[in-house]
């Protein structure tokens, strides 16, 4: 998964870039951090597996947003949905996109990103002016290492954030509604 700070920054860029669209910022800031919070830490490849609607674990990361779009319990239309939509949208692309060559690289080395999170939180934090109220919540998964990252740079992830913040939710939902996974998996490709 994306680091928090990561999914802290796509969501308040996507509230910036899209003014009108958000009206209880809170709620979408809650639902961009949820997946990750939605979890016991006693079984956290199963927790995760549901909590991101997909497979987790044992290097498998794979989101089912079809799933979480399906889910008739999930209102898409609050603004806490849209927030976790989007993260699992960012999960996606992250691991199945974007950084996928990094990512075969961690698995490669049975290693992880937790080390490149926390020498890059402390500058993402910075450029996106996080502030204390919006990281109330996730704080004290927050670490800092005055350190050069292994496997993410930290411009790729500047471009990343702006990447996904520039999507429109309504958009990214209707592809995958009508086409499954496979639209937006074939949406890069061209």
């Amino acid at each position: 998964m994306p680091s928090f700070v990561i999914h802290l920054a796509v969501g308040q860029e996507y509230m910036r870039k899209h003014p009108n669209e958000i009206k209880e910022k809170r709620n979408i800031v809650k639902g961009v951090i949820a997946p990750d919070l939605d979890e016991s830490f006693t079984n956290i490849e199963k927790n995760k597996a549901k909590s991101h609607y997909g497979i987790w674990g044992n290097y498998n990361v794979i989101t089912q947003i079809d799933k979480f779009l399906k889910d008739k319990t999930i209102d898409t239309n609050l603004e806490y949905k849209k927030g976790y939509f989007l993260h699992l949208l960012t999960d996606h692309y992250f691991y199945n996109i974007d950084f996928n060559n990094e990512y075969l690289q961690i698995q490669k080395n049975k290693d992880n990103f937790y080390f490149d999170y926390d020498c890059l939180n402390k500058g993402l934090i910075r450029k996106y002016q996080l502030d204390e109220y919006s990281m109330k919540d996730i704080k004290k998964f927050i670490n800092f290492i005055e350190d050069k990252p292994k496997y993410l740079e930290f411009d790729k992830i500047v471009k990343f954030i702006d990447k996904m913040s520039s999507f429109s939710i309504d958009e990214k939902m209707k592809i995958i509604e009508e086409n499954g996974m496979e639209g937006i998996n074939n949406e890069h490709k061209n």
